[in-house]
């Protein structure tokens, strides 16, 4: 996805989720990268799409966090949601596509 829809896209009133977790380089177990993923539902097939923020776009994301929900942090890891979208996940989508995206 190009960095001007992920934009429209955390701009957008459509239920998401955002993910920060970290990627640690295999030469240092100091020295780590903070990554972000947006998280939104495909109603039509009924499951979770995954969609990687481009770097270019993270400090605007960061800019926005404030319009969202912090519904988990463990270890520097940080799950945000917007317009309940955990709630709309478990509705819509089978607990098995749940599992597979969790096991990735």
């Amino acid at each position: 996805m190009k960095s001007t829809e992920v934009k429209n896209l955390i701009d957008s009133q459509e239920p998401i989720a955002i993910v920060r977790y970290f990627e640690w380089a295999i030469f240092s177990k100091s020295y780590a990268n903070s990554r972000y993923l947006l998280l939104r539902m495909n109603r039509k097939r009924n499951k979770i799409k995954e969609v990687r923020v481009p770097d270019d776009v993270i400090s605007f994301l960061v800019s926005r966090l404030d319009n969202f929900k912090k519904v988990c942090s463990e270890e520097g890891n940080t799950v945000w949601e917007r317009m309940a979208f955990r709630e709309k996940v478990k509705e819509f989508v089978p607990e098995s596509k749940i599992a597979r995206l969790i096991d990735k």
